[in-house]
């Protein structure tokens, strides 16, 4: 293999800093704020590691290997949790990927197709989705180049020996314990042995370094098997596999000829990761990509022709038997094998008529990078499904509060209520001092009587109708685009309507753990057999709410774990014999933001059945936890209050 030359050094140089810039630019408006996975895998799976210490196998968010979120630990533990440190790993895969397909294309073929196939690496949407985000897929091709690239190398070089297989062997590894398509990395390379036409007694070493990488990763193989709920998402994903071991062909052919047409037809279907069905290849890019298999389909005497070919089928492989088809995310490994095959016109022409080499390549990067880059910065993020999955309101009103340190205290719409909504907004913050409380306006509002507090709300959320009038009435104040603004003043509960016990006591005279009292009760619609009855609950927070120290625990949590609310309100309407009818438990509102001082008023319904028995009802009042089911107590010792319905 030719030495690099002078002119290449700098080209790959360029390589570099063009990938590494691309992955960097428009840091936090490109996702335009933070998701789920994102979100989970800083504050859970890393968090773990660094809370706990290193793990073989992460049963938490359905299953993860360990080693993405070990590394993503150790940055975290040195700068924290912020945009930077989120994708600051997944940014240098995206720039490894680059340049090792640079130097995967070079070994196997030129530098021509070296340099091409690593820019358009760089520059493809592909590539800078999963660059840009802390998710581990982008880390699997970067473990499959250094093992091909190693690999090669010990098949075909006369001086590779021992540091090859070395290569092969802790790339294989890293690639099983990154990401379950990795796993694809031993396969890939074992079925690439008799492609390869490897030298003459080659086939020893690396069939060894194989059979190490497979025991280094033993461990973590052996630690997912035994997890309950290992590989849980590999399940949850392989309904096209199921039925083709259970002998129906059908969602396998359908899944695989859709898969065929994510490069011209239809692509990923998921706004998450794409603009919804955008092909990976404009139409002609398409020819070209197709150009490129016909090229190489037509040199299969030729050993590199026949292992990109595999790699090609090996990376589409996986989502041939999962859901969704034409996934950019489980076809990852094949992600450099597609821009390399994009390279072969423009090699095969570079042979016969050397000076059209370079326009050539400048063409099919026009091709690809301004459609590529388009979409991703621009269109892609301003699609309002975007901004709704990546939380950007909650981004743009953390922007807006910090603008504006006049404001103290604020309430933000949330149809989650808290926890992911929050920890994506106070992610971005810097400001100190800032209390915002997060609740669900379907159901419930926050706020004090006396004194009114800027409430922000998303376009996307409903509003319960009993809001609606006093909405109306607030005064309008500025928010972020997208995001309505209101200062709002909770009204003071009505006097007609049911404020007192059975026995005529002041409601509010005791509290729930000396913390939250319920004001008062007011039926809007009585409840009846057949219909269904609203009432509305008023309460004050007196005290620090009593709750359990909060867990951030990835989504789905391991099996056993509990990840839900660690507070709601019970409301349960009992007939004359104490018989529960009907019930409508729930808060609505982030219980570890609540300030003393706050109100929180929620709506609860009941829908009787037509055969409920006749009232009189009464209606039994408190509070609980979810996880453990231990109620909080009044301060007479009882767990409920117990109000008669009229």
């Amino acid at each position: 293999m030719k030495r690099l030359t002078r002119c290449e050094r700098w080209a790959v140089l360029g390589l570099v800093l063009l990938a590494w810039g691309l992955r960097w630019v428009a840091l936090l408006a490109v996702p335009p704020g933070w998701r789920d996975d994102a979100l989970i895998n800083v504050h859970s799976l890393s968090g773990d590691v660094l809370r706990e210490g290193p793990t073989l196998y992460h049963a938490g968010a359905s299953g993860h290997e360990p080693l993405y979120h070990g590394l993503h630990a150790l940055i975290i533990g040195v700068a924290g949790g912020n945009a930077a440190t989120a994708i600051w790993l997944t940014a240098v895969c995206g720039t490894l990927t680059a340049l090792l397909t640079w130097a995967v294309g070079r070994r196997l073929f030129n530098p021509l197709v070296g340099l091409l196939g690593g820019a358009l690496t760089a520059f493809s949407f592909w590539s800078l989705m999963y660059s840009r985000f802390g998710l581990r897929h982008i880390a699997t091709p970067v473990s499959l180049l250094i093992a091909l690239y190693w690999g090669w190398r010990l098949l075909h070089d006369e001086e590779a020996r021992f540091g090859a297989a070395m290569g092969v062997a802790l790339a294989s590894a890293a690639g099983i314990m990154t990401y379950y398509a990795g796993r694809l990395t031993p396969a890939l390379l074992l079925a690439m042995l008799p492609l390869a036409s490897p030298r003459r007694g080659r086939w020893r070493p690396y069939l060894l370094a194989l059979v190490a990488g497979l025991l280094l990763a033993a461990p973590m193989l052996w630690a997912a098997a035994n997890t309950a709920g290992g590989d849980a998402r590999m399940s949850e994903l392989a309904a096209p596999l199921n039925a083709l071991l259970s002998g129906d062909l059908g969602p396998f052919v359908e899944h695989a000829l859709t898969t065929l047409g994510m490069f011209h037809i239809s692509g990923d279907p998921e706004w998450l990761y794409n603009i919804a069905g955008r092909p990976v290849f404009n139409l002609v890019g398409a020819l070209i990509f197709l150009a490129g298999i016909l090229t190489r389909l037509s040199h299969l005497d030729q050993a590199n022709a026949r292992v990109l070919l595999l790699w090609l089928a090996a990376g589409l492989a996986p989502t041939f038997l999962s859901i969704p088809p034409s996934s950019l995310g489980h076809s990852i490994v094949a992600l450099p094998a597609v821009y390399l095959l994009l390279t072969m016109p423009v090699k095969a022409a570079a042979r016969r008529w050397p000076r059209v080499a370079l326009p050539l390549a400048a063409l099919l990067i026009v091709v690809v990078a301004p459609r590529d880059l388009y979409d991703y910065f621009v269109r892609w993020p301003q699609a309002s499904m975007v901004r709704f999955l990546y939380r950007a309101d909650y981004r743009a009103l953390g922007d807006h509060l910090e603008a504006q340190p006049e404001i103290g205290d604020a309430v933000a719409g949330s149809f989650l209520y808290g926890v992911w909504d929050r920890v994506a907004f106070e992610n971005d913050l810097q400001r100190e001092g800032l209390r915002v409380r997060w609740v669900n306006p379907e159901r419930a509002l926050v706020g004090r009587p006396e004194a009114a507090l800027p409430l922000y709300l998303s376009a996307e959320l409903h509003i319960h109708p009993q809001f609606q009038p006093l909405f109306a009435a607030a005064p309008a104040i500025a928010a972020p685009e997208g995001m309505r603004g209101l200062q709002l003043a909770l009204p003071e509960p009505p006097a007609e309507g049911l404020q007192h016990t059975a026995a005529g006591e002041r409601l509010a005279a005791s509290s729930f753990a000396g913390a939250l009292a319920l004001h008062a009760a007011h039926w809007q619609s009585l409840p009846e057999p057949g219909g269904t009855g609203h009432v509305a609950f008023w309460w004050e927070v007196r005290a620090p709410l009593p709750l359990p120290p909060e867990e951030l625990v990835a989504n789905p949590p391991p099996p056993g774990v509990y990840n839900g609310p660690r507070l709601k309100v019970f409301a349960h309407l009992r007939a004359e014999d104490g018989t529960i009818i009907a019930g409508d438990d729930g808060l609505w509102m982030d219980p570890y933001r609540a300030q003393v001082g706050d109100w929180l008023w929620q709506w609860h319904q009941f829908a009787l059945p037509s055969d409920a028995p006749p009232g009189p009802y009464t209606l039994s009042v408190g509070l609980y936890d979810p996880a453990t089911g231990e109620r909080w107590l009044l301060d007479d010792g009882s767990d409920a209050l117990v109000l008669p319905v009229r």
